[in-house]
């Protein structure tokens, strides 16, 4: 496996990978032109998985087919959301930025991201998506679908008993729900990835947390370090305690002769 950036996608997964885990099914929704599967595919962090790829707008299925017919697996062009039917695509200033919120929603108030015209589309749960393509646990969730992951997540109380991660996108005043929603379903946190900070100013505004179901604790390292490692450490921590007193003492100096 070639190294890879700690916070992305793949880091993420290729230490799941050296740890032992492996998927049945991979879900992407919100998959756009479906690059996260192929990318995870040469990375090797997700052998032998099956492929589903999931998005509302019918303009990304040419890739999506193209995909299936090389390497399997399934695509739906649908939304997915806590109930069976039909909702409404709204539309933005960019296909990637479509999405099921309402036009008076918080999120169509970034000038880059104006409500269009609306779509009627199929909306099916996640629960529904399993029963209809026969998928396989144990399987790997990413959503990245516009601020309404949390509905998603609501319609898989089923498939998510069977699942043993999920990489979720989320804004800052989503991740509370999301943690919760998730902690209260036996996942906990386990990486951050993929963070996004404001253009601007650099303040955070968006990145996807990794939660692995608690089936999974055995995995990670139960001590912080290796006990044989435990004079080298604290000497470390001496050294950082002398370098900050040195900055102090520094500090203080030039204030006082100021």
């Amino acid at each position: 496996m070639p190294e890879l950036q700690l916070g992305s996608f793949a880091a993420s997964l290729g230490m799941l990978f050296l740890k032992g885990v492996r998927f049945a099914t991979v879900i992407d929704l919100g998959c756009a032109d479906g690059h996260f599967y192929l990318q995870q595919l040469e990375f090797g962090t997700i052998p032998g998985s099956t492929c589903v790829n999931v998005d509302a707008n019918a303009m990304y299925e040419p890739s999506l087919s193209e995909i299936r017919k090389a390497i399997g697996g399934h695509y739906a062009i649908a939304a997915i959301s806590d109930h069976d039917g039909t909702v409404e695509l709204q539309t933005g200033s960019h296909s990637y930025w479509a999405s099921l919120l309402p036009p008076e929603d918080p999120y169509w108030s970034g000038a880059h991201n104006l409500p269009g015209r609306t779509i009627a589309v199929e909306a099916l749960t996640l629960d529904s998506l399993v029963q209809r393509f026969a998928l396989k646990p144990p399987f790997l969730l990413k959503l990245d679908l516009q601020g309404v992951e949390l509905a998603a997540l609501r319609g898989g109380q089923k498939m998510l008993a069977e699942t043993d991660a999920i990489i979720c996108e989320t804004a800052n005043d989503q991740f509370p729900s999301i943690c919760e929603f998730l902690t209260a379903r036996n996942f906990g946190l386990f990486d951050l990835t993929q963070i996004s900070r404001n253009a601007a100013d650099q303040t955070l505004c968006e990145f996807y947390p990794v939660f692995l179901s608690r089936r999974l604790d055995h995995i990670k390292a139960k001590e912080p370090w290796n006990p044989a490692s435990n004079a080298a450490v604290i000497a470390a921590m001496n050294q950082r305690r002398n370098s900050i007193l040195d900055e102090i003492k520094r500090v203080l100096a030039t204030r006082r002769s100021a």
